[in-house]
């Protein structure tokens, strides 16, 4: 597999200009950008990922609609389409797209240092435009699950099926997605 360039970002979230292959930010544990997007219902019901139990970090656990880093001098808009083409087959229009935030994260693994800068959007899409069965090397499943469902996944101590550790940000996902359904 061909590897990836990212750009390096300072610890408060700037870029530097400095091009470092993927493989390089996780073993030194440099700040980078990643782009997560959060697919809806407009039945309330949320767009979640069952990550490849090939992936290096947290493998076979589910996760947010679309995750995936920013490549170097990728606009991020451009990034989330992309990502969302890729793990879900869904080709959406960027203007769809409504941003809630960037979120820093710091996550220590057994094989990397992952310190992201997460541009978060969200994406009402009509439930009949995604195919659930849709996998490839990075997805193992697709589903729906409501936002009650979602709130006890989060609320969960030790949850071992749900990357649910930074609960201001799934909060303002909740919420973002909540007053976006009732407008």
């Amino acid at each position: 597999m061909k590897e990836e360039f990212l750009e390096v970002y300072s610890t408060v979230g700037t870029k530097t200009g400095q091009k470092k292959s993927k493989s390089e930010i996780h073993r030194k544990g440099l700040f980078h950008s990643t782009v997560h997007v959060w697919i809806f219902t407009e039945e309330g019901n949320i767009l979640i990922q069952k990550r490849s139990k090939k992936k290096e970090l947290n493998p076979g656990i589910w996760d947010v609609s679309v995750a995936g880093h920013i490549k170097f001098n990728e606009n991020i808009k451009k990034a989330a389409k992309r990502e969302t083409l890729e793990e879900t087959g869904i080709n959406i229009n960027t203007k769809d797209l409504l941003k809630i935030g960037v979120y820093r994260s710091i996550n220590i693994h057994p094989t990397a240092i992952d310190k992201e800068f997460f541009h978060t959007y969200i994406l009402k899409i009509d439930k009949n435009s995604i195919d659930l069965d849709y996998k490839n090397n990075e997805v193992d499943d697709l589903k729906f699950i409501s936002i009650e469902e979602m709130e006890s996944l989060i609320k969960e101590e030790n949850n071992k099926i749900f990357i649910g550790k930074n609960r201001k940000y799934y909060s303002d996902v909740l919420k973002s997605i909540k007053f976006d359904n009732y407008q």
